[in-house]
């Protein structure tokens, strides 16, 4: 006895710009906390040496600096730019497919 198994037709493959738009989105929520939390430890750190607080959780090292944490926070707070633009880019073609023109002839269509 032959068993045939048929499975139908999946998703097609498809080389577009941004297919992965929502879990930009995601991402770039995420490290833009993390991005917070680098800038707050950053400026705990130069407080210390300006004597406005308390003891820095790293007392030496590298992760001692506070221009460490402000440019971790910064080069975060870019990958956060970054992948918003691409969400923004995945979301803005997913809204105008080819050929039927752009969102706002859409609109003037329809009034």
């Amino acid at each position: 006895m032959i068993v045939r198994i048929h499975f139908g037709r999946g998703p097609l493959v498809t080389r577009r710009k941004g297919k992965n738009g929502k879990a930009a989105l995601l991402a770039a929520s995420l490290l833009s906390l993390v991005s917070i939390s680098f800038a707050v430890l950053g400026f705990w750190r130069l407080g210390e040496d300006l004597g406005f607080t308390g003891n820095f959780v790293f007392s030496a090292g590298l992760l001692s600096h506070w221009q460490v944490w402000i440019g971790a926070a910064a080069a975060t707070q870019y990958g956060c730019w970054r992948l918003t633009r691409y969400s923004r880019l995945a979301t803005r073609q997913a809204i105008e497919k080819p050929g039927e023109g752009t969102a706002a002839e859409k609109v003037a269509a329809r009034v």
